[in-house]
């Protein structure tokens, strides 16, 4: 059985931030756990979509692919976070791509069991709202990002969103990032090729901004950085 996500989790939605213990075993007891192995397909934009998923452990990718066939990446999820939930509440299709970025553990829950659910929590269906706009915003700063002229400011900023959401502060008030990103992953972030990511990375470690480590990333000057994402 996957374990209860901790209350105080710092990726927790909005949903089940608002929820009491019992309210939020009610909710888990309805749904039915998934694994993912990395790189595997959770769902593609314009899949039918009658249930969501609650992140248990693990990373998910969200991205978006032009007719063009250039992808961009909306975001990161981890654990206690809702994925899935546009499609649920309007019946309409997958807005984006969904793919494990880690091995991944889910819980899905149908659109029928949600209904009940809120039916039986209305306050629940505020804080769903909330994530709603939450998604909205994060859609308009990533579309903000990706159109910033310079390469270097774009990075940054990616480097500041990751470290602000994945990152802890260790005694020297360094943010250490626990999850690990690959330049193939930074560049899909902030639009750029990993051949450039790669080369900014070693212009901001070398002016002593951050440390990147077989994908682990420390930021250790976020006062630089944020001058570089200004810029």
């Amino acid at each position: 059985m996957t374990p209860d996500l901790p209350a105080t989790d710092p990726l927790q939605s909005a949903l089940l931030a608002a929820l009491d213990d019992e309210a939020r075993a009610a909710l888990f007891a309805r749904a039915q756990p998934r694994r993912f192995a990395a790189s595997e397909a959770i769902f593609h934009q314009g899949d039918a979509g009658d249930f969501l998923f609650v992140i248990d452990a693990g990373r998910v990718e969200i991205s978006t692919t032009a007719a063009n066939g250039r992808r961009a990446v909306l975001n990161h999820m981890g654990a206690g976070e809702i994925l899935g939930e546009i499609a649920v509440l309007d019946r309409g299709a997958r807005s984006a791509d969904a793919r494990a970025a880690t091995d991944v553990e889910l819980r899905v829950l149908y659109r029928a069991d949600l209904m009940a659910f809120l039916a039986e929590h209305p306050a629940a269906m505020g804080a769903l709202l909330a994530e709603l706009c939450a998604r909205v915003r994060n859609a308009s700063e990533m579309f903000t990002l990706q159109s910033q002229i310079s390469a270097q400011a774009r990075l940054a900023r990616a480097l500041l969103r990751i470290g602000a959401k994945w990152g802890a502060a260790d005694a020297r008030g360094h943010i250490k990032v626990a999850q690990s990103f690959s330049h193939g992953d930074l560049g899909a972030l902030c639009g750029l090729a990993r051949e450039n990511v790669s080369r900014h990375m070693k212009s901001l470690a070398k002016a002593g901004l951050l440390r990147f480590d077989e994908g682990q990333l420390t930021l250790l000057d976020l006062e630089g950085l944020e001058e570089i994402a200004d810029s």
